[in-house]
């Protein structure tokens, strides 16, 4: 590669995107960098980092799609739980554009996706049904009200086509201190902490048992990385496999797994002990009563053979020891 890699990022000041951000860094110039981002406060927060940035909404399909037909990467981070389908479309459309001019490099996505496609069961129950990111027929067969599903629909067929370097990165839960400008929080963690901080006692959902897969933001931020510089390097090996229709490009992130029961009654104690809630440990509650991201049901594959042959492996601390580091010292109270 004589030249650096034009690279555009959607939801660069996020939790995830921005300690992306911070990982190309360290190999990739500042000029090299497009950030999509909705207000100029946000545009303000990654100016420190000097790369450049544009104003707009997904929804602003023209001006998405002139960003991504300048682009040799597109990092999608800005991804809605539904919908959001038009802008995908106009990332693989920019870029299959792109690649009709044959410039150095063939064109990348990297389409961020969440394990909430598979999300089954409830009430805390323990689930059994173990997915992989190598069970294609499965994937192909889901419905479209699977979280994410037509996104990902929209990005396998990408990579089935080949005219690009299409990927689908499906993370769990992911923990972790973001090193980005912008958020530096997690969603699923913190909305534990405001539920025990407003009703003075951690609760989790049912019976406590139910499986999540999980990731610290830091290691996922590798894999990104991987998946990237695997596709650079590598523009004739990248096509997903007709067998697969498309979803051999799809690689899940997680490392391990945990209940959402046993984290929970961990992060009660913690907080109990620093003061923030008046009781240790944690109390059952119903689906019904949880707020927000506390979730009832199982969420997890099993760790990916594909992400391990690009060299992926765990690097920072599990989850529980994270989360021990990242609340305050008890008060001395």
């Amino acid at each position: 590669m004589s030249t650096s890699p034009s690279i555009l990022i959607l939801g660069a000041a996020g939790y995830i995107g921005g300690t992306v951000l911070t990982e190309l860094l360290k190999t990739h110039p500042a000029s090299s960098i497009t950030a999509l981002v909705r207000t100029a406060a946000q545009a303000d927060l990654l100016a420190p980092r000097s790369i450049n940035t544009a104003i707009g909404t997904l929804e602003d399909i023209p001006l998405l799609k002139s960003l991504v037909v300048a682009s040799d990467v597109v990092i999608n981070f800005a991804v809605p739980f539904g919908g959001g389908d038009a802008s995908i479309q106009a990332l693989v459309d920019g870029l299959e554009e792109r690649a009709e001019k044959r410039g150095e490099y063939k064109p990348v996505l990297i389409q961020t996706s969440g394990s909430g496609t598979v999300l089954y069961g409830a009430g805390g129950v323990a689930g059994k049904d173990v997915w992989t990111d190598e069970d294609y027929e499965r994937w192909d067969a889901l419905p479209d009200e699977a979280y994410f599903h037509t996104g990902n629909k929209i990005v396998a067929a990408a990579a089935l086509r080949g005219k690009i370097s299409a990927y689908i990165l499906m993370s769990p839960t992911v923990y972790g201190k973001g090193t980005g400008p912008g958020n530096k929080l997690s969603l699923q963690i913190p909305a534990y902490v405001r539920y025990a901080k407003r009703t003075g006692g951690a609760a989790y959902i049912g019976e406590g048992n139910n499986i999540w897969g999980n990731v610290h933001v830091q290691d996922l931020a590798s894999l990104y990385h991987l998946v990237m510089h695997h596709a650079l390097l590598n523009p004739t090996s990248t096509q997903a496999s007709a067998a697969s229709k498309g979803w051999e490009n799809l690689i899940y992130a997680g490392v391990a797994q945990h209940t959402w029961g046993s984290v929970i009654k961990t992060l009660g104690d913690l907080l109990y002990a620093r003061g923030d809630v008046k009781t240790p440990s944690a109390v059952s509650i119903p689906d019904s009563e949880g707020d927000m991201f506390m979730f009832g049901g199982n969420s997890f594959l099993a760790v990916s053979k594909k992400a391990k042959a690009l060299g992926f492996v765990q690097r920072e601390k599990d989850l529980i020891e994270s989360m021990k580091e990242a609340l305050p010292a008890p008060s001395s109270a």
